[in-house]
């Protein structure tokens, strides 16, 4: 999306250069004309480049496909160090984390009828590496990395229920299950429908669904 807003940002400069030509040649009538052009694609480029920037940091949604990878080694009584592989980048992050359990948090933008015949594609991005731990107050105890960078307008916000936005941006939450962690586990995680599911890498494999927990 940056550069078709580049070249409309570049004829609203060329526009304005040739405003000014006419003015100065008498041709004032020609010069408004320029002008008002001008405006209406710096008008054009100052509100959707935001909305550009806040997409870019997020992904095209390939259902099915692994968006994540996720390695535990055990740093101590109750703490981890958790490697985080985005996929299919490649781009790692490491957590240094306390607790029993973990999981992953993502948000997913959608589109109206009327903005997906526009192009527009369904994009992720995940949002949050929770960890909880059990209390003596039988009530878990969590904590939530933030794996996703500000930028732009937020969509998500502006999408709220009864928003001009939620005409064109659907939302959507998704939080894989809760899943302990162990020394030397690895985990792969995938957007399946609805759902953020993860599947255990090694003898134990196996795959769990949300549960509501």
């Amino acid at each position: 999306m940056d550069a078709p807003l580049l070249v409309l940002a570049g004829f609203s400069i060329v526009a304005a250069l040739i405003a000014w030509s006419r003015w100065l040649s008498g041709r004032r009538w020609a010069a408004a004309g320029n002008l008002l052009l001008a405006l209406v694609a710096a008008l054009a480029v100052g509100t959707v480049w935001p909305v550009a920037r806040h997409l870019d940091t997020y992904e095209p949604v390939a259902r099915g496909q692994a968006v994540a990878g996720v390695f535990f080694e055990r740093s101590g009584p109750r703490r981890y160090r958790a490697t985080l592989t985005r996929l299919p980048s490649g781009r790692m992050q490491v957590f240094e984390l306390e607790g029993d359990e973990w999981r992953l948090e993502a948000r997913e933008l959608g589109w109206t009828a009327r903005a997906a015949a526009l192009g527009l594609k369904p994009v992720y991005r995940l949002e949050s590496l929770g960890t909880r731990a059990a209390t003596d107050s039988g009530k878990p105890a969590s904590v939530a990395f933030a794996l996703a960078e500000p930028g732009g307008t937020d969509l998500w916000t502006r999408a709220a229920p009864d928003s001009n936005w939620s005409s064109i941006v659907v939302r959507s939450e998704r939080a894989s299950p809760w899943r302990p962690m162990s020394d030397g586990a690895r985990f792969e995680v995938r957007l399946d429908g609805d759902a953020l599911v993860v599947e255990k890498r090694g003898r134990t494999a196996g795959r769990d669904r949300p549960d509501g927990a």
